[in-house]
């Protein structure tokens, strides 16, 4: 109804937003530990990535960083992975998410899990209990807008959620 608050929120909208809601992928009762899990969390990532009719690049998916961080390769010294490799999983993705940006492990070899910290939720025992991996949508201007964001999301999403244990 023009002249209400909505009406004025999508008015504006249309005329100056350049920017898309934000989109939250959450995992929750997931056994990290799983390496299956984190293949098919990996395979989420590049879904969503490739929705790029309604969603902005790039993913905010901390496993293949994860991943990376404890691959063998020249990273293990600057990045701390060679003492990772001792720790419990729980540990490990903790310690990961410990490593700055503007650390050399960051900056020459793009293992920077400063970024994901507030992406991990950790319970009291130390254990993970929450992650989630974030994006951008596209402006969305239109009702079709906001339902091809939401069912093309749903659909990158369900087809690997009954695979995850």
């Amino acid at each position: 109804m023009s002249g209400s608050d909505i009406y004025d929120y999508f008015d504006t909208l249309q005329l100056y937003g350049d920017a898309g809601p934000p989109g939250y992928v959450v995992f929750n009762n997931v056994d990290y530990q799983n390496e299956t899990n984190l293949e098919q969390m990996e395979l989420i990532d590049a879904e969503l990535a490739a929705l790029n009719n309604t969603i902005l690049s790039p993913i905010y998916s901390w496993v293949t960083p994860f991943k990376n961080f404890l691959s063998d390769g020249e990273q293990k010294t600057a990045c701390g992975s060679e003492a990772a490799w001792k720790l419990s999983f729980d540990d490990q993705l903790r310690a990961f998410s410990q490593i700055k940006v503007t650390s050399q492990c960051c900056q020459k070899y793009g293992i920077c899990g400063e970024q994901y910290s507030l992406d991990i939720v950790f319970n009291d025992e130390g254990k993970v209990e929450t992650t989630r991996f974030r994006f951008m949508h596209k402006p969305m201007k239109t009702q079709e807008d906001y339902i091809a964001g939401l069912v093309e999301t749903r659909k990158a999403t369900d087809i690997f959620k009954s695979r995850l244990t």
